[in-house]
C-alpha cells in the first residue's frame, strides 16, 4: 500500500510531463553478452586496472548466467543503461505508455501500449503520459565501447 500511495504521489505532483521519462528494458539490454571465452581473455590480458578487477570477479555472473540461461557470457545491462544515458544514438526508442501489474500472478509485468487508437470510453490506458522506451540497441558499438573503457583504464 506505501508503494501505491509514493507512485501516487509522484504521478499527482505532476512530474511525469515535466521531464522525459526513458525506459531501458531488459528486452534492449539482452541484445549484447561479453563473451566468457573471448572477451574475458581481451579483459585478462590488457593492462586496464578495472579490467582486471572485474576478470576477478566475474566468476560469479558468469556461473549465475551459465546455469539461468545456459550460455557462456554475461548480458550488459548496467554498462548499456549508463551507455545510452551518455550516448543516446546508440539506443533505438519508441513513444508509449507503460502500465505496470501491482498486483496478483502477473505483479511486475510491464504492459506497453503505443498504438494510434485514440479511446472513445474510458479506459485505463487513457491520459496516461507517454515514455520512450528503448527498442533496439547498437549491441557491437555498445560492446566496443565497454571493452574499450576497461581496457583502457
Amino acid at each position: 500500500m506505501r508503494k501505491r500511495r509514493a507512485r501516487e504521489k509522484f504521478l499527482s505532483a505532476g512530474l511525469v510531463e515535466e521531464s522525459r521519462i526513458i525506459l531501458n528494458g531488459s528486452e534492449c539490454t539482452v541484445q549484447h553478452v561479453l563473451r566468457e571465452d573471448t572477451d574475458r581473455d581481451k579483459l585478462a590480458q590488457s593492462g586496464g586496472k578495472f579490467a582486471h578487477y572485474l576478470c576477478k570477479i566475474l566468476d560469479v555472473y558468469f556461473s549465475y548466467h551459465h546455469d539461468s540461461y545456459c550460455m557462456k557470457g554475461v548480458y550488459l545491462h548496467d554498462p548499456t543503461a549508463l551507455l545510452a544515458a551518455v550516448n543516446p544514438s546508440l539506443i533505438t526508442y519508441t513513444e508509449g505508455i507503460v502500465r505496470v501489474q501491482t498486483i496478483g500472478i502477473t505483479r511486475g509485468l510491464t504492459l506497453f501500449y503505443n498504438k494510434p487508437k485514440r479511446f472513445a470510453e474510458v479506459t485505463e490506458w487513457l491520459d496516461k503520459p507517454s515514455v520512450k522506451v528503448a527498442v533496439t540497441v547498437d549491441a557491437p558499438s555498445v560492446l566496443k565501447l565497454v571493452m574499450e573503457r576497461l581496457t583502457d583504464s
